[in-house]
Order: C-alpha cells, then structure tokens, then sequence
C-alpha cells in the first residue's frame, strides 16, 4: 500500500506521498507550504515542524521495513 501522511490545510486535509514532498517553507510558527513535485503547493495550516516530523517518521518506518525484509531474505530462498 502507498503511504500517505495527512495534512491538515484550510479546506480541510490533503493526503501527501512523502516521496513527492521536495521542501516545505515555514513563513509562519502557524502553518507552512509544502512544495511537491510537479509544481504542486499545498498550504497547510499547521506548523513546518509537524509535518516534518510526521514525513521523517514515515521515512523510518519505510526504511525499516525494507531492512527488515533484506534482513529475513538475505541468503535464504523462499520456505
């Protein structure tokens, strides 16, 4: 399944591929704009920090699983 982070912006919330977030810019302690690619901007009405650290943690999690899933499948064929 395809991760996707919430975000939440003036008209409600956006679903985000954290793989297409290329920056986000903190104008304000309040929200922040997220710039994807393809020249999508998404105004989130929260603050830079928090949806960085929701992005990082996704990361993790993805990083994660695929050393894990190296790490079970390394020299062994399937049982």
């Amino acid at each position: 399944m395809i991760p996707f982070v919430v975000v939440k912006t003036k008209a409600g919330f956006a679903y985000v591929r954290p793989e297409h977030v290329i920056a986000i810019n903190a104008a304000d302690g309040e929200d922040c704009a997220i710039l994807m690619s393809h020249g999508v901007t998404i105004a989130a009405a929260e603050p830079a920090e928090d949806v960085v650290a929701r992005l990082e943690a996704e990361a993790r999690e993805q990083d994660d699983a695929l050393l894990t899933k190296e790490h079970n499948n390394h020299g062994h064929g399937p049982r």
